[in-house]
């Protein structure tokens, strides 16, 4: 094979693997927050009673269902407050959250929410509400905030099969993109293909100079990504006037695994340049 050919060959490889291992760094990382680790986390350290729920209801039908849960008379800005940190109202959300990962992930249909759960959470824990919320929450209470929510739809809007039939091109590849086999894809391209140059330039790296170039630039991709989660987060806080540290919460995992990601790829793409130097120069 002429060296023009290997050279078309490496570039091609190279640049696939640069394309392809920056998408599979953001798809890990975004994975990363998603584990049950994580989601803990957020849910734990979660500044609930901080959100300003009643300036982002514009955005979400859940806000307005709260804001007009709280509107009960004999229900008190500081009970609603209490009830939003309390230990169950956490664990319901990151057992919520853990079904909408799964719903995204595998498709299961569980990434929803049907009153009659937020119904269990009243019935069981339902000294716990009334002690937190300073009021008893009536039959008559329940009825109404049933209504509200079937009003709203808010069943049909948090169902994840709405937005499939919805958006499903772009739930479909955030599903793919997400998969465990597509970032294993990542990691058999990237090293099949170092081993795969390594072959076609006769067990030589001389040939490794533009795949560490590429595995370079993942790196620095990577790398300049963890920077801008921070800036991510508070631009998502502004675009919803949010005052809380939901975001900065979710990204500093996202920021942490590509930052880890980046050292490693910058370190291989050093290593693989060093390598085509030293074979050269023989």
């Amino acid at each position: 094979m002429g060296h023009r050919k290997k050279t078309g060959i490496t570039i091609f490889l190279s640049l696939l693997v640069c394309l392809v291992g920056f998408a599979g760094s953001m798809a890990g990382s975004l994975r990363y927050a998603l584990r049950d680790r994580a989601i803990d986390t957020l849910t734990r350290e979660w500044d609930l009673s901080q959100m300003q729920i009643t300036k982002i209801a514009a955005f979400m039908s859940m806000a307005q269902f709260f804001v007009v849960m709280v509107d009960t008379p004999g229900i008190q800005e500081e009970g609603a407050v209490r009830l939003l940190d309390a230990s169950y109202t956490r664990d319901f959300i990151a057992a919520k959250l853990r079904d909408y990962r799964e719903d995204l992930l595998t498709g299961n249909g569980k990434g929803r929410i049907d009153f009659a759960e937020i119904r269990q959470l009243e019935e069981t824990h339902r000294k716990e509400v009334c002690r937190d919320l300073q009021y008893s929450v009536t039959a008559e209470d329940m009825t109404k905030y049933e209504t509200i929510w079937d009003n709203l739809g808010l069943t049909d809007r948090t169902a994840l099969e709405f937005y499939r039939m919805d958006r499903p091109e772009a739930l479909s590849m955030a599903g793919m993109l997400l998969s465990g086999w597509f970032l294993l894809l990542t990691v058999l391209l990237a090293a099949g293909t170092g081993v795969g140059l390594w072959f076609l330039n006769g067990h030589s790296f001389a040939g490794h100079g533009i795949y560490g170039g590429a595995l370079l630039v993942v790196g620095i991709l990577d790398c300049a990504a963890a920077v801008s989660c921070g800036w991510v987060a508070e631009a998502v806080n502004r675009f919803v006037d949010m005052r809380s540290n939901l975001m900065t919460l979710f990204f500093s995992p996202v920021s942490n695994m590509l930052l880890g990601l980046g050292v490693v790829s910058v370190l291989l793409g050093v290593f693989a340049i060093a390598l085509s130097a030293l074979e050269k120069r023989k």
